[in-house]
C-alpha cells in the first residue's frame, strides 16, 4: 500500500464512520500527514487516526492533533471574517452571492472538516469599485488582476470578489467554462429574511461546483479535498438537481470525460466502487497536484490542448509564449507599464530585463524542460 492510499483509507473511514485498519509497515505516518496537509484533508483524516490502536509517535501525533484544532480555529476565524464582510457589503446596499467553500462546508458533518483557502463572494460588476473601497476601509490591501474580480488581503487572510462564475480567459487563453455557465445572479434567489444575501438554487449550485472542480482538474490539477467535495455534493443533491440541465451543460461543453473520471475516482475512494475505466493518470494527477495544482500538470494539459486544436509545434509555441508573453499577461504583474502606455514590445523587453536582474534562471530552465517533456 502506498502512503496516499492509506490517507484515502483514513478519510474513507472517517466519512463512513468505520474503524480504520492499522497502518501497514510500508506506510509512513509522517508522509501521510504531510500529504494530508498539502491537500487540506489531514484534519478529517485525524478523526480516523484517533481510532487507531497504534497511533503515530507522540510528537507527530501531537502535531496532527494541533493541525485538527487549527482547522477548527480557522473555521471560526473565517466565519467571523465572512460575517463582517457580508455586513459591510449589505450595509452599503451591495448584494452578495456565495457559491463556493462557505456553502460546500455546510454539506460536511461539521464545517471545520472542510478547510477553505480563502473566502469567495460574487457581487454585481457595477459594484466592484465600491466594494474595493469598503474592503480598504476594513483594513484590507486590495489588488485587481482582472477587470471582473479583485482580491483583498489582511493579516495573510484572503477574500476574493468575483462578478462571474468563470472569467472569459485564463493566462491569455479563451476559456470554455465561461461560455458553459455564467450570469450568476440569474440562477440565484435571495435568502429568507435578507434580500441582499443570495444563494444558487440546487441545480446551479451543484452544476457550478462540479464545473469548478473540473476546471481545476483540467487546468493544473485538483486535489483530494475537491474529490471529497464531490462525495458530499452528490450525497446532498443527487435527488434535488435537474439532471437534464446538468447533463446538457456537461455534454455540450465537452466536459463529459473529465466529469466521468472525477466521479469514478470519488466513487472508488469514498464509496468503495470498482472503476470501469482507467483512472491511473487521473489518480496520479490528483495526488501530486496538492490543493492548488502544479505547473507540470498545467503545462502538459495546455500542450495537449494545443495538439487537439491542431496547433503546429505546440511546445515551441509554449516556450515562445513563456519568454515573450502577451501584453495582458505582463500587465498582471507590472501595472505601471499600463499606466505609462508601453507597447507590447517595450513591455516584453522590460520584463526580460527585470527577470535578468533577478537572475531567476533555474526557474526558467526548469519550466522550459517541463514544456519539452510534456506528453
Amino acid at each position: 500500500m502506498q502512503d496516499y492510499e492509506y490517507l484515502i483509507h483514513l478519510i474513507y473511514c472517517a466519512v463512513n464512520e468505520t474503524v480504520p485498519d492499522e497502518k501497514p509497515e510500508e506506510v509512513s505516518f509522517k508522509k501521510v500527514f504531510l500529504l494530508g496537509k498539502a491537500h487540506e484533508v489531514a484534519n478529517i483524516a485525524f478523526l480516523s487516526v484517533e481510532r487507531l490502536k497504534q497511533k503515530p509517535e507522540p510528537a507527530l501525533y501531537n502535531e496532527w492533533k494541533i493541525y485538527y484544532y487549527f482547522s477548527v480555529e480557522r473555521d471560526s476565524r473565517q466565519t467571523e471574517e465572512r460575517e463582517a464582510v457580508v455586513s459591510a457589503m449589505h450595509d452599503n446596499g451591495i448584494r452578495t452571492l456565495e457559491a463556493q467553500g462557505t456553502v460546500t462546508k455546510t454539506l460536511y458533518p461539521s464545517p471545520e472538516l472542510r478547510m477553505m483557502s480563502d473566502i469567495d463572494f460574487i457581487i454585481d460588476f457595477d459594484k466592484l469599485g465600491e466594494a474595493m473601497e469598503i474592503m480598504r476601509s476594513l483594513g484590507y490591501e486590495v489588488s485587481q488582476k482582472q477587470p471582473v474580480e479583485f482580491d483583498a488581503v489582511k493579516d495573510g487572510r484572503l477574500v476574493e470578489f468575483h462578478t462571474v462564475f468563470f472569467t472569459d480567459s485564463m493566462y491569455n487563453r479563451k476559456e470554455r467554462y465561461s461560455s458553459a455557465l455564467n450570469e450568476p445572479f440569474s440562477h440565484a434567489e435571495p435568502s429568507d429574511g435578507d434580500a441582499l444575501s443570495y444563494y444558487l438554487n440546487d441545480t446551479y449550485f451543484y452544476l457550478f461546483s462540479v464545473l469548478h472542480i473540473i476546471k481545476h482538474f483540467e487546468t493544473a490539477g485538483c486535489g483530494i479535498r475537491r474529490v471529497l467535495d464531490l462525495y458530499y455534493l452528490k450525497k446532498a443533491f443527487c435527488d434535488k438537481y435537474d439532471k437534464a440541465v446538468f447533463d446538457s451543460v456537461i455534454d455540450s461543453g465537452g466536459f463529459s470525460d473529465s466529469c466521468e473520471k472525477l466521479f469514478a475516482v470519488e466513487e472508488m475512494w469514498f464509496e468503495g466502487a470498482e472503476p470501469e475505466i482507467d483512472l491511473s493518470e487521473a489518480v496520479s494527477d490528483i495526488v501530486r497536484s496538492g490543493n492548488h495544482g502544479t505547473s507540470g500538470i498545467f503545462t502538459r494539459n495546455n500542450v495537449r490542448k494545443d495538439e487537439r486544436e491542431g496547433i503546429r509545434f505546440p511546445r515551441l509555441k509554449r516556450i515562445f509564449g513563456f519568454i515573450f508573453p502577451d501584453r495582458e499577461y505582463i500587465l498582471i504583474n507590472y501595472h505601471e507599464f499600463e499606466e505609462r502606455g508601453y507597447s507590447t514590445f517595450k513591455c516584453r523587453m522590460l520584463r526580460i530585463l527585470d527577470k535578468l536582474r533577478k537572475m531567476n534562471f533555474s526557474h526558467a530552465v526548469a519550466h522550459i524542460k517541463e514544456i519539452l517533456k510534456s506528453r
